[in-house]
């Protein structure tokens, strides 16, 4: 399917099952339905009505044999007609489809090279001797089931092109010298039945091909759905409903990927920075304010932590609780201890009311800060849990500050 249509993907579905249970007789699609169709199906289309059209031009011209063999007085003429016009025509408008023209011109080509194949044997009735007159007719009927069944002209336009093919017949009846009235009305009822069916034919296969059509929109649609449900459940799963920050899930699989690369680069690894920060006496806030305000001062104080961190480097993630845990890729425990100041003092400096410390009371943290540096062998968990035991010595010291560790006592 071509693009420009998934957005509307809603629109397009709510379209595909009303156009399903319309009544049979109706073919064409409202119009939003009715353009995607047409750009889906158009250039699947234009081949099969081009090369359809080349084999029906060779099949017209396999009767020259005929007529050679035949010895009509008038060969030369009827040669002429097939081999000077409808040949070349036959073969300009299949290399003109094969182009992709819009649908309307598209299914002109089919009309126009039906109608002159038709004017060309109703020009070779008045040619031919007078016993062979009545089955050159008949041919008309090979025309008619041609365009309609073979060609599949769209209805509308197979409806034109059969009801002008049977202009072109009447007009022939009629032409001297007359048939006798009752092969003329049975050759009549021959074209007209001809005519009938092969129009319910091209109407049956255009329904089934426009509800294939919308089943597989459909699929697809609701394929699109789901995909985009299951990403939404995939970023649920690893991001935290109420701040919106990766959760743990997330944070393991980016120190998974970190401690890989540290072991790709066993020659010249780089340090991995770890802090651990609390938010200081959050349970006080939730006994004071009630959980949906300590719910916001979560989201308030993740907010700030966002705009302390590298975009597409660092990651801060809520690590459970009112704690959150950040990994800053690349830095040493200098660096490291620089940005948890940095922390610190921002959330400080937001002034969020915290009357549950006393009337000019407001929300502060504590953070513990590590880091491997690149000589260092030391797994995930033993690195998180040395920044843990940092920000316990960071409550020690009176909460509101930064305590550095190293990542091992030797350091």
């Amino acid at each position: 399917m071509s693009g420009g249509w998934e957005d509307d993907g809603a629109d397009l579905l709510a379209l595909a099952d009303r156009a399903l249970a319309a009544p049979i007789w109706r073919l064409v699609f409202p119009a939003r339905l009715e353009a995607a169709f047409e750009r889906d199906t158009s250039p699947g289309r234009c081949r099969q009505l081009a090369s359809s059209l080349l084999l029906g031009v060779l099949l017209y011209d396999a009767f020259i044999l005929d007529d050679v063999i035949l010895n009509f007085g008038h060969v030369g003429r009827m040669v002429e007609v097939q081999l000077g016009i409808v040949t070349p025509l036959g073969v300009v408008l299949a290399a003109c489809i094969w182009r992709e023209p819009p649908k309307f011109w598209r299914e002109m080509a089919g009309v126009a090279i039906t109608l002159t194949a038709a004017a060309s044997i109703a020009y070779f009735t008045r040619l031919v001797p007078e016993p062979v007159r009545l089955p050159v007719m008949f041919s008309l009927i090979v025309v008619i089931a041609f365009a309609n069944t073979v060609l599949h002209l769209r209805f509308g336009y197979a409806l034109a092109s059969s009801l002008g093919t049977l202009a072109i017949f009447i007009a022939t009846l009629r032409a001297p010298p007359a048939l006798a009235w009752p092969i003329a009305t049975y050759t009549g009822m021959l074209v007209g039945a001809a005519i009938v069916l092969t129009l319910v034919a091209n109407h049956q296969l255009e329904r089934q091909l426009r509800r294939a059509y919308l089943f597989g929109l459909r699929e697809r649609l609701l394929g699109i759905g789901l995909s985009e449900t299951n990403r939404q459940l995939e970023r649920l799963s690893y991001h935290d409903p109420l701040t919106g920050l990766p959760n743990r899930r997330l944070l393991a699989a980016r120190l998974a990927e970190l401690w890989d690369e540290r072991e790709d680069a066993a020659a010249d690894p780089t340090p991995i920075g770890i802090l651990v920060i609390d938010i200081d006496f959050f349970k006080t806030y939730n006994d004071h304010y009630g959980h949906p305000a300590g719910d916001a001062c979560l989201r308030a104080v993740a907010t700030l932590l966002r705009q302390h961190m590298r975009a597409g480097i660092d990651l801060i993630t809520r690590y459970g609780g009112e704690e959150f845990l950040a990994v800053l890729p690349g830095l040493d425990l200098d660096a490291c201890q620089r940005i948890a100041e940095r922390i610190r003092a921002a959330v400080a400096a937001a002034r969020l009311p915290h009357r549950g410390q006393g009337e000019d009371g407001f929300v502060t943290v504590s953070i513990g800060a590590t880091a491997v540096s690149p000589q260092i062998a030391v797994n995930p968990g033993d690195l998180i849990m040395r920044a843990d035991a940092a920000l316990y010595r960071a409550k020690q010291a009176g909460r509101n500050t930064v305590w550095a560790a190293p990542a091992s006592p030797g350091e």
